[in-house]
């Protein structure tokens, strides 16, 4: 039996697992290249659907991954964020990532976001060790590493691009 992507609540979010039923609102996230200029190139369609469907196979493989944001206030997906397996420079790792649409800057999501999913992998998840994968000049984004009690650890190549900045939380401790 695959392992059970949990629903996280936050005061303002509804952090729940990718759906293919998400995919005009997904499309519209990735496709927006101003708001990814410092994430990466932007998504088409099929690209939306192919974030999707890597998600969905995360769940099934690791009982997490990125997942669908949902401003409760009105239901609205209005970002993206969760745990994933990734390698960099030879090293497996898990990383935290997150994405919120424009219109939504500024309000804290990412942070909020972050936060319930950091936690849920520290806590539930065991995990001792988790990144965040920042390029330097996204100054947003560093904040939020930072807000989330992440420390740089070094620059690092990941996925053939870069440099990044790798941001790290680790709990001490027994595995």
């Amino acid at each position: 039996m695959p392992p059970t992507v949990p629903v996280i609540e936050t005061e303002r979010l509804t952090l729940r697992p990718l759906a293919l039923g998400d995919l005009d609102e997904m499309a519209t996230l990735l496709g927006d290249a101003e708001a990814l200029r410092l994430w990466g190139e932007p998504l088409d369609r099929e690209g939306a659907r192919a974030w999707i469907e890597r998600n969905i196979a995360r769940y099934a493989a690791h009982g997490f991954g990125r997942c669908a944001v949902i401003w409760r206030e009105t239901g609205e997906l209005v970002g993206d964020c969760g745990l994933h397996r990734t390698v960099v420079e030879g090293v497996d790792e898990i990383e935290l990532g997150w994405i919120t649409r424009r219109a939504f800057w500024g309000r804290g999501i990412a942070t909020e976001a972050g936060a319930a999913w950091r936690d849920h992998g520290l806590r539930s998840l065991g995990l001792r060790r988790i990144i965040s994968m920042v390029s330097p000049v996204n100054a947003a984004s560093r904040r939020v590493a930072e807000k989330l009690g992440f420390t740089v650890e070094r620059e690092a190549m990941w996925a053939d691009e870069g440099p990044f900045l790798i941001y790290v939380i680790e709990e001490a401790g027994p595995r």
